[in-house]
């Protein structure tokens, strides 16, 4: 829920002194009046209801358990591996497969790392302070109060924003907010560089050429997912064992 009186203590402390013009200013943008002893709690009240919208939100997928929801993804592989397909539809079915292997892990890079941020100070506030994309943005001061006590909510739907397969973007961040180095994924890189021709051209890159898939490529893809995901795992539980 919306913490109402650390907000209203943040637009008192904006009263005082010389900063008085900007709380009437703030009041203003509203239709009040800095003289009206009610008027924050109506605005809180008015704007709450929205705010709490998006913390259920919130509070119903933070706690999913993303590694086994990722081990459910990848137990089927080898089974539909193992199906009889015709010879002409088999490629098919490594293109569906290997899209699917980079869309589970992509999907678990992305959950444990919003899990992790929004459920600790310490890491929303270094990824607030080491992202270049929040050091860029300008609030308004009206922004400034509604932000101010929905901070993880923001920070959740901008993580959701994020293409976790932009690799450049991602690795960098794994490592300023939560510590982990993904070492040599090269792997990865062109696995989605390859899930990219998959989805977008049906398993043929930009020059009309067949992509390289087998059973081995998509049983190799399988063993490097898993790998990254134990590793990504053993830094999780060094993080909350150090919480």
């Amino acid at each position: 829920m919306v913490d109402q009186n650390s907000c209203y203590k943040l637009v008192q402390s904006l009263a005082i002194g010389n900063e008085m013009g900007d709380y009437s200013d703030f009041c203003e943008m509203y239709g009040g009046s800095a003289g009206d002893p009610d008027f924050m709690e109506n605005w809180l009240d008015e704007h709450a209801s929205s705010l709490e919208e998006d913390e259920e939100w919130y509070q119903e997928n933070e706690d999913k358990s993303h590694y086994d929801i990722l081990l459910k993804h990848l137990s089927s592989i080898d089974t539909l591996l193992e199906v009889e397909v015709p010879t002409n539809a088999k490629f098919s079915l490594l293109v569906m497969l290997h899209g699917y292997v980079v869309s589970a892990i992509e999907g678990y890079l992305a959950g444990v790392f919003i899990h992790l941020v929004t459920n600790s100070d310490d890491l929303t506030r270094k990824l607030v302070e080491s992202d270049p994309e929040f050091s860029k943005q300008k609030f308004t001061l009206k922004e400034i109060y509604e932000k101010q006590s929905a901070l993880k909510i923001t920070v959740s739907k901008y993580l959701k924003g994020l293409i976790f397969h932009d690799l450049k973007k991602i690795k960098p961040m794994y490592k300023s907010v939560l510590g982990h180095d993904f070492q040599d994924i090269s792997w990865l890189f062109e696995a989605v560089t390859i899930r990219h021709d998959c989805v977008h051209r049906a398993g043929y890159d930009k020059d009309g050429n067949q992509v390289s898939l087998s059973n081995e490529t998509i049983v190799d893809l399988l063993s490097e997912v898993t790998d990254l995901s134990s590793d990504v795992e053993e830094t999780i539980k060094r993080i909350v064992e150090a919480a």
